[in-house]
């Protein structure tokens, strides 16, 4: 059952919600009207895309992709219950329910250790470097502000493994190689995206990379049972042309 909720006037000037696209941050919204009153939710792109878009023109896997938004920006918290896929809504106490009704399994607390971990640094300021690289590339631009693409670029791996989950690419197929063709490609027409944007649109070439390299059908072997070599030009000495 849908809930009235709360939203402070801080919310729009969060960092966090600030590094979020608009649809992003229309979606985190919509969430907290469907969330228990513990803010947990099953984590269904096509359940929460009927919930909160029921009839705007925008597919299931587009919400998936802004679920992945939010992830990145620790928003929600995506976790596991015998073997199906909830969110939380990261903050949530920030709701003051009287009696609170709850509904999906509880979602319980990552250690203090492991919260700090994720969280030094996220809410103060720009990032110095990549998380996740020992100091190596050149990424000291700011998360929250567009840049323009260039060559030393290097994927904020937090984010890229998120999105690579969400969109069902293996995180190894973003290897050095597969990352340059991308950067080459966006580092001349000087358009300027934020972090996730750009992250978004590898994970989406890579896809598109792996599904068109699977459509391609391998030449039949030849007579002989051997492979046809179409750089073979042996036939014109033959007189192959008539």
């Amino acid at each position: 059952m849908a809930r009235i909720r709360t939203i402070k006037p801080e919310f729009w000037t969060s960092e966090q919600i600030m590094e979020c696209s608009a649809m992003a941050r229309l979606l985190f919204i919509g969430i907290w009207n469907f969330c228990d009153d513990a803010g947990n939710h099953p984590m269904s792109p096509k359940t929460i895309k009927a919930l909160v878009f029921p009839g705007d023109d925008i597919t299931a896997l587009a919400v998936e992709g802004l679920l992945t938004e939010l992830v990145t920006n620790r928003l929600i918290t995506t976790y596991e219950t015998a073997s199906k896929q909830f969110l939380h809504v990261n903050g949530w106490h920030h709701q003051k329910i009287d009696r609170p009704t709850v509904k999906h399994p509880q979602f319980v607390e990552p250690s203090p250790y492991a919260h700090r971990e994720v969280g030094e640094g996220s809410s103060s300021g720009d990032r110095g470097l990549t998380p996740g690289r020992d100091g190596k590339g050149s990424n000291t631009h700011s998360p929250r502000e567009p840049f323009a693409m260039f060559l030393d670029w290097i994927p904020d791996q937090v984010q890229l493994e998120a999105y690579a989950k969400r969109s069902g690419v293996a995180i190894d197929e973003f290897s050095e190689k597969a990352i340059s063709g991308f950067v080459v490609h966006h580092d001349a027409k000087g358009l300027a995206k934020t972090e996730s944007q750009w992250i978004s649109d590898l994970v989406g070439w890579r896809k598109r990379d792996l599904a068109n390299a699977a459509k391609v059908v391998p030449l039949r072997a030849g007579s002989g049972g051997q492979q046809l070599d179409d750089s073979d030009a042996s036939w014109i000495e033959q007189g192959g042309v008539q």
